[in-house]
């Protein structure tokens, strides 16, 4: 769809709805000469997971906390875990609030 610029001004709310419920692009013309796209934008999923990922796993290395992330986004909604921390005598129930309280005893 074409659309010149003055039209565009002041209608632009209206092809900025079109856009976002059609996915289709604009071609903004000036003396009917192309010089403009409008077109919808394209997020990309795979790069704000792994920005996601990057931070939670950075977060977890301060705390020091082993946690396992996919590499890829899933597929359905669902939780992500933490790994649990192995003791070097082989136990699996280190308690969080003893690894917060770095020892103490209250």
């Amino acid at each position: 769809m074409n659309v010149k610029t003055a039209d565009l001004k002041n209608n632009l709310s209206r092809y900025l709805r079109q856009i976002r419920k059609t996915g289709e692009s604009i071609v903004v013309c000036d003396r009917d000469e192309p010089v403009a796209t409008l077109s919808p934008l394209v997020r990309d999923a795979d790069a704000e997971w792994r920005r996601y990922r990057a931070e939670a796993l950075a977060r977890a290395k301060e705390i020091g906390l082993a946690i396992d992330i996919p590499t890829q986004r899933p597929t359905r909604a669902g939780k992500i875990h933490a790994r649990p921390v192995v003791a070097p005598d082989g136990r699996t129930d280190i308690c969080t609030i003893d690894l917060v309280r770095g020892g103490r005893d209250y």
